[in-house]
């Protein structure tokens, strides 16, 4: 809290503190505090875009205020003013931003030092970095990294530059991470006090507080896993990661999205590939994760990377953010190939991917006087001798195995390799056609050739869509609007089900995923509810103000005041008994092709 001699401010935007946006790609910041001498009678804020006056209210009052302006998102630069009695001048910040923030949290390799005493940032007043100066009594700022030599790291200012120079909206960075420490001391939380600057984690909550980012914070990248795949951290590992998770979804109530980043594969022979393949699923346990493979990433030393290393990380990561955050038409292709299945078929092994993966089977490779060959780095049942040769075709690499050979599990790359300082894996992957490596995986276990999920749709007169499939089964039923994140709608047993949730003039992807241990998910369906042949509409939708289709709509329903509704057919519009525009309301029916066709 900020006092001055007539008044005391308890929430203020620093200068070039980034405020994150919402959904609608605005954000409400919220000015308060008091007046507290006495003779004063009204309080002013003044917003300023881009030294323009944008916002200006007056409160009068001689007690508290409160301001809450709403500011558009992007390439602009922010002032607030606030004034007492409508001329005198209590505080003033400059060049704030709205736009996206991220906490990055783990390792050292969280961070990237890379080519640090080098390194000189983009010269780019959309990168934000908060720095702290003291965690004990709040100092801390907001700085543009090229103005000051107070920077966060390499890998993290490329991503950053990446995020900045391709979608030109402001973007903020809290670093919080600790070199060399394990899961189990970055996730302890002080339930007496969580902002306990004795431990990483309370000095990470303090940061969010103090960068004003706590309550609107959306997402966390995570790098860690280096000082735990030794045992006996290993084995606890998948417990200590999950209080972690708990802890962020406790602490951040906005939170969005976790990327994760699977390590790359260590020297020590006690290391082992077990928590790779944890960290390979957390997408699958954890339903805000999204995770992304380090293996095979340039430079690597055995355990950290060359600022060429850092930076690659930071462009692979920052296309998976283009498309998750800002909605950046991308490939499928720009994420990790993860394995789904492993099954026999036609005397080999299949080893099949994520949909939509287009899969590379290496060459064999001369690197560093060495021939490496893919082979030698797929076990089967702990074996690396028992592969003959392999081959890609679409999402799937097949694998032909000796005579005689009985797969019963797989597992990709070595638990461990080389001695570190001296020999590190430098060797092939298994790669999609983007480049992206596979992730590492671990005693995956050879399944029955299974049946396929194949999910079909029809679509009702009243635009509701009624799914089928071919296995009477249980399954969750999961949808989306981006075809990037699902949400589970309903948990049926049987063969088909209708969503009544769907809305007229809108797009669904849906997808089944088989409820057990095995998950086993469908085909990925898109439906649009746009420029249907034929409607009957009997609900009035809330959010939909146009309706357009091929040949019919049939409307009864009442439009209440203020509502907007307009129709349009080819063929007829039918306004049944019952139907009536209310006053107030603002209501077309014209003929003539779907606008939205």
């Amino acid at each position: 809290m900020a006092s001055f001699s007539q008044v005391s401010i308890s929430n203020f935007p620093a200068n070039n503190q980034v405020i994150q946006r919402n959904d609608q790609d605005k954000a409400i910041f919220q000015v308060k505090g008091e007046i507290t001498e006495n003779g004063h009678s009204s309080i002013t804020l003044k917003v300023l875009q881009d030294g323009n006056l944008f916002f200006e209210q007056t409160v009068n009052t001689s007690t508290d205020f409160s301001f809450s302006p709403i500011l558009k998102a992007g390439k602009f630069d922010y002032s607030f003013i606030l004034l007492l009695d409508g001329t005198r001048e209590i505080k003033k910040t400059n060049q704030i931003g709205v736009g996206d923030l991220f906490l990055v949290y783990g390792q050292s390799n969280a961070l990237g030092n890379g080519g640090e005493n080098t390194y000189s940032p983009a010269r780019s007043p959309l990168i934000r970095f908060f720095a702290v100066t003291n965690l004990g009594n709040g100092d801390g700022e907001w700085v543009l990294p090229y103005q000051t030599f107070i920077r966060p790291g390499t890998g993290a200012s490329e991503l950053l530059r990446f995020l900045t120079e391709k979608y030109n909206y402001p973007v903020g960075v809290i670093i919080a991470s600790v070199g060399g420490a394990t899961i189990a001391d970055l996730n302890y939380r002080n339930e007496q006090n969580p902002t306990d600057t004795n431990t990483h984690y309370g000095k990470l909550l303090n940061q969010t507080i103090f960068s004003g980012s706590k309550e609107s914070l959306k997402y966390i990248i995570f790098k860690q896993g280096e000082s735990d795949s030794a045992p006996p951290q290993s084995k606890s590992y998948e417990v200590e990661f999950k209080k972690l998770y708990d802890n962020f979804c406790l602490d951040f109530p906005n939170l969005k999205r976790f990327y994760n980043l699977q390590i790359d594969i260590m020297t020590d022979p006690d290391y082992k590939a077990g928590i790779r393949d944890f960290q390979r699923r957390t997408p699958q346990i954890f339903p805000k994760i999204t995770a992304m493979s380090t293996v095979g990433t340039t430079g690597f030393d055995g355990v950290h990377y060359s600022f060429e290393g850092y930076r690659q990380v930071a462009y692979e990561l920052s296309r998976i953010i283009g498309k998750e955050v800002y909605g950046d038409f991308q490939s499928k292709e720009i994420y990790s190939p993860d394995i789904k299945h492993i099954y026999k078929a036609d005397g080999k092994l299949v080893l099949e991917f994520d949909e939509g993966m287009q899969m590379v089977y290496p060459n064999d490779t001369l690197i560093n006087n060495k021939i490496w060959r893919m082979k030698d780095y797929i076990f089967i049942n702990g074996q690396n001798n028992l592969v003959v040769s392999g081959e890609s075709n679409g999402n799937k690499i097949i694998l032909k195995l000796i005579d005689g050979a009985d797969p019963r599990n797989v597992s990709y790359l070595p638990n461990n390799y080389g001695t570190f300082g001296v020999d590190i894996y430098k060797g092939v992957h298994l790669k999609n056609k983007y480049g992206m490596r596979a992730f590492s995986f671990d005693n995956v276990k050879v399944e029955a050739l299974p049946t396929p999920i194949n999910l079909s749709f029809s679509i009702t007169n009243d635009a509701k869509v009624i799914l089928s499939w071919n296995l009477n089964e249980s399954f969750q039923i999961e949808r989306s609007t981006d075809n990037i994140i699902f949400s589970e709608i309903a948990s049926v047993n049987g063969m088909n089900y209708t969503d009544n949730g769907s809305e007229i003039e809108q797009k669904y992807y849906y997808r089944l995923v088989a409820n057990g241990s095995n998950r086993r998910i469908s085909n990925t369906i898109e439906v649009s509810l746009k420029c249907l042949e034929y409607y009957e509409l009997s609900f009035l939708s809330q959010i939909v103000n146009f309706i357009g289709v091929k040949s019919t709509i049939l409307a009864n329903v009442q439009i209440p005041p203020s509502k907007q509704l307009s129709l349009e057919a080819n063929k007829s519009i039918n306004l049944e008994p019952g139907f009536d525009a209310e006053l107030g309301s603002v209501f077309s029916a014209e003929i003539g092709g779907c606008k939205n066709n």
